[in-house]
């Protein structure tokens, strides 16, 4: 059983999925059942990025001169590491409670957004767990910061453009609405984000669309047989 409670768990979720930036798929969640960490978040396919909860005990602050260093007055805390921070790549941060170290995810999230559009041809088998899909981009992607080049980007928004025609032409409802979503917001991202996020957020949002809308077969096959087809 982990250490903090379900519900916490569950609202950890729910920031990540309200952030309509990311997956919950873009993220290992951690939430151990002893030790002084609490929750380990981290991006999946760049591993330097993570948010971490844990408590620790540090120096009350006070200074008594009857106190050897080894004696001063210890506190426990709970506490926040996040990479990237606001300022730093790495940051640590006091919270009050664990309500607080949570808020503090939506923030996180945006560092995040910022530094991966500040720092994607992929031929794809048929992948349906996410750990393989992800080691598939750590084989195919040595270099975490690489992008697409004017003649990709062009190339994967005339096959997205197409796609979204042919979705276009199917009878209007809340799957198709969704799957028009994922191909323009996954357009917008093609010059902010490396290859290797790029492609893991398009499957993820495949992947989520399909289990939440039940995205109809045809739809979701176009958008898998772009992946598939793709090639510099």
């Amino acid at each position: 059983m982990p250490i903090i409670r379900n519900t916490k768990i569950q609202t950890i979720k729910n920031k990540i999925l309200n952030s309509k930036k990311f997956s919950l798929n873009d993220f290992k969640l951690e939430f151990p059942d002893e030790g002084k960490i609490w929750v380990n978040i981290t991006f999946r396919t760049l591993s330097q990025y993570s948010f971490i909860i844990e408590e620790n005990i540090v120096n009350d602050g006070g200074f008594d001169f009857h106190l050897t260093i080894s004696n001063q007055k210890k506190k426990t805390v709970i506490q926040t590491i996040q990479r990237p921070g606001i300022n730093k790549n790495k940051e640590i941060f006091t919270h009050s409670d664990i309500d607080e170290c949570i808020d503090a995810i939506t923030p996180w999230l945006k560092n995040l957004d910022e530094d991966l559009q500040n720092m994607m041809e992929l031929n794809i088998e048929d992948i349906s767990d996410i750990a393989d899909f992800e080691e598939t981009l750590n084989k195919r992607f040595t270099n975490e910061n690489e992008r697409f080049s004017n003649e990709e980007q062009e190339k994967l928004r005339v096959q997205l453009d197409k796609l979204k025609e042919r979705i276009e032409k199917l009878e209007q409802n809340d799957d198709s609405r969704k799957s028009l979503d994922i191909i323009e917001q996954s357009k917008n991202e093609l010059l902010t984000y490396p290859k290797k996020s790029w492609w893991m957020k398009l499957y993820n949002r495949v992947k989520d669309a399909n289990s939440i809308l039940k995205i109809t077969n045809d739809i979701q096959d176009n958008i898998m047989s772009l992946l598939e087809n793709f090639h510099t």
